[in-house]
């Protein structure tokens, strides 16, 4: 070995302690760490929190299965700061059951939201709040009830206290040619 490549290793082997004094990681003082502030974004979801029934039509399905009701319970969790949700879902002779998050990333500054149901599919996605409409758009990327890749949208409008106005329509494909569902529906506020 040259006299070069000596003394290059003797510096790296000098410098290794410095270098694995610089990797390890500060003493954590959570003293100093305070939770955000809630978002003011986050009272838009007070529209949802309560017990609902609802019924939907599946408009391009067979006879059998157009018709669809269901129920959903959404409350406040986490201080306020995330919706936690359930929803049942049943046509003739078939029923599934989802459980939800919807929240504000106060990093991404926008609202997200998942669902997962006891088929075992995920949905996930993430909605914009248009106040003048009081409507929300909801798109999401899922596995859908037939097993296959999803991208859809939610379309929810709050009509007053006690009403949920909605759509749905799901694609097979990113470019949203493939149409696998559409449905729409209404939302009414249990007592």
């Amino acid at each position: 070995m040259n006299k070069k490549r000596w003394m290059t290793a003797g510096i790296a082997l000098l410098m290794l302690p410095v270098w694995l004094a610089g990797c390890a990681a500060p003493q954590v003082d959570f003293a100093k760490i305070q939770p955000p502030p809630r978002a003011a974004e986050l009272d838009h979801y007070k529209a949802f929190v309560g017990n609902w029934t609802w019924e939907a039509e599946l408009v391009n399905a067979t006879d059998q299965y157009k018709k669809w009701t269901g129920t959903a319970s959404w409350q406040w969790a986490l201080e306020d700061r995330c919706l936690q949700g359930n929803i049942s879902v049943q046509s003739s002779d078939r029923k599934f059951t989802s459980m939800g998050l919807w929240t504000w990333n106060p990093q991404k500054k926008k609202y997200e939201w998942c669902m997962f149901n006891n088929w075992g599919y995920p949905q996930e996605g993430s909605a914009t709040y248009d106040e003048a409409t009081k409507t929300w758009r909801m798109p999401y990327e899922s596995i859908g009830l037939d097993g296959t890749a999803s991208r859809g949208v939610y379309t929810m409008k709050v009509v007053d206290a006690d009403t949920l106005e909605w759509t749905c329509h799901e694609w097979a494909d990113h470019l949203h040619m493939v149409k696998k569902m559409e449905m729409k529906g209404t939302y009414k506020r249990g007592k």
